[in-house]
């Protein structure tokens, strides 16, 4: 007899039709969350034995602050400084006829977005990498070279791609190592940051938190004053990326819900704790950082990969901002392998559905322990390739997290909307929901995603050319032009052709007389 355990982790075994794909099951029995899995219309694939704990850290980890803050720290000090930087930080947190396409535009803008997060991850990890090495080896010249830095942006995704491929007990593991790495994080900041601040340069005054910096204009007249073609307002908004780079993946905990125990619930809790436990101490951060800041106008000028570096350099010296800089690159990996665990699930899951070219290749899992690693391998190879683009350029980058930012934040925005508009008469809310509150939520929201869309496709950095220009705008259309192109593709090869939402792989004909046991 199995234990009440067993069955849980157990997937259901069945049988697949070659024609119509449904699942024939040849167990009569299922827990609640199998169940509810399949009143939506699919199968339970992968094992079950992941928590509050591990479902909070998924979302925790993956909005990472004590190495998420660092990575745009020298774009917030130039796009605004201190002041610009602490606002829009802590301001963040503040249909049958038409699914299909919005489906379809969802599963793109979601797919796309995490495909561009996990480079944007991985190259931010190399630069503290690299700056820790420029630290200790201020006159070697392979630091410079961009394919240095490209071959270890893809070991880190590689490394990050690993324990996803392994097993659940890997990915557990994976989970609870970056929330500790967190925690001494945490730790460098609000004891050896004070502590060596009291002992070199002393504290900022409280006027740091108004200190204002317009750094977009690069331009000099021929007496070498800076040409200002960006206002100070202008600079303030753009550095909003700051604070969005930051806040989002909030829904990662959402792609383990396949994975997760008693998921109806603790998802969401997992969602809301997550995004609530990084902004509360995201801010605290933040203000013991800018506090302990010793020359502002030294870490806007400077010369490393990422300028976290100088500032290290200023507080705790060379060695210890190495130091430091080396764990960041551990804590960064890990966080890399969270995030790397969302883009694989977000992959295997618009496969399962048929989005993807090559759809079934993707949509497969190990037979042992029911992990895609094909999908794996999928993002191994485009995200490395994207890493090429982006490296030895700031703009490339900076590009590449907005197009992440974008992407992700849009693919909140099509579900928002139809939820209050075209699905409002037909959507059944969960266990946890707003309430009331759902459509003031929703129109605040929507606005504030609006925003971003526009601000994040502005340039960022004065004049305009070749080597300045935004490209997240030439990377959002693209994604638009692939979804919209399969979508409407003549001679009924467009998605609108065959493409009806989600694939069910069980039918509610094969749920009559199940036996319901479960966890919740």
């Amino acid at each position: 007899m199995d234990t009440k355990d067993e069955v849980e982790k157990r997937p259901t075994t069945g049988n697949a039709s070659p024609k119509e794909g449904i699942v024939q099951l040849t167990t009569r029995e299922m827990t609640k969350d199998e169940h509810h899995l399949a009143t939506l219309g699919y199968k339970q694939v992968f094992i079950r034995s992941f928590g509050m704990f591990e479902n909070w850290a998924a979302t925790f980890t993956t909005m990472n602050f004590v190495s998420g803050l660092p990575v745009l720290f020298g774009f917030a000090m130039y796009t605004g400084g201190p002041q610009a930087a602490f606002s829009n930080w802590a301001y963040v947190l503040g249909g049958q006829d038409h699914g299909p396409l919005l489906a379809w535009l969802t599963a793109w803008y979601n797919w796309a977005g995490w495909l561009t997060i996990v480079p944007g991850i991985a190259q931010g990890n190399t630069n503290f990498f690299v700056s820790m090495l420029e630290i200790l080896y201020p006159n070697a010249a392979v630091l410079k070279e961009g394919s240095f830095a490209w071959c270890i942006s893809a070991l880190t995704i590689i490394l990050a791609a690993i324990p996803n491929c392994v097993s659940q007990w890997t990915i557990r593991h994976m989970l609870r190592g970056t929330v500790y790495t967190t925690v001494v994080l945490m730790a460098f900041y609000f004891i050896w940051f004070p502590i060596a601040a009291s002992r070199r340069g002393g504290f900022q005054p409280a006027s740091i938190m108004t200190t204002f910096y317009n750094g977009i204009n690069t331009a000099v007249d021929s007496e070498r004053n800076t040409i200002v073609q960006a206002s100070d307002s202008y600079c303030w908004v753009v550095g909003v990326l700051f604070g969005a780079w930051e806040f989002y993946g909030y829904d990662a905990s959402v792609h383990l819900a396949e994975e997760t125990l008693s998921a109806s619930t603790v998802v969401a809790n997992g969602m809301w704790t997550g995004s609530i436990s990084t902004w509360l101490l995201s801010v605290l951060t933040l203000i013991m950082v800018l506090f302990c800041m010793q020359d502002f106008m030294g870490i806007v000028n400077g010369t490393y990969p990422n300028n976290w570096a100088e500032y290290l350099k200023q507080l705790v010296g060379r060695r210890g901002a190495a130091a430091i800089l080396a764990f960041t690159w551990i804590d960064g990996l890990l966080c890399t392998g969270v995030i790397f665990l969302s883009a694989q699930r977000i992959t295997y899951a618009v496969a399962r559905d048929g989005i993807l070219p090559f759809s079934k290749t993707f949509s497969k899992v190990t037979p042992k322990h029911h992990l895609p690693v094909n999908a794996a391998l999928l993002m191994v190879v485009l995200t490395i390739a994207i890493c090429a683009a982006v490296i030895g350029s700031t703009v490339a980058f900076s590009a590449i997290t907005a197009a992440a930012t974008i992407g992700t934040n849009l693919s909140y925005l099509i579900p928002i909307v139809a939820r209050q508009t075209v699905g409002r008469k037909h959507f059944r809310p969960a266990k946890w929901n707003l309430g009331a509150w759902s459509i003031p939520v929703s129109i605040i929201a929507s606005l504030y995603i609006a925003f971003l869309f526009v601000v994040l496709m502005l340039p960022q950095l004065y004049p305009v050319n070749a080597q300045t220009l935004n490209y997240a705008p030439i990377v959002i259309g693209g994604i638009t032009a692939i979804a919209l192109g399969g979508w409407f593709f003549p001679f009924s090869l467009g998605a609108r052709y065959w493409f009806e939402g989600p694939k069910r792989t069980i039918t509610e004909v094969e749920l009559v007389g199940v036996q319901v046991k479960g966890c919740e």
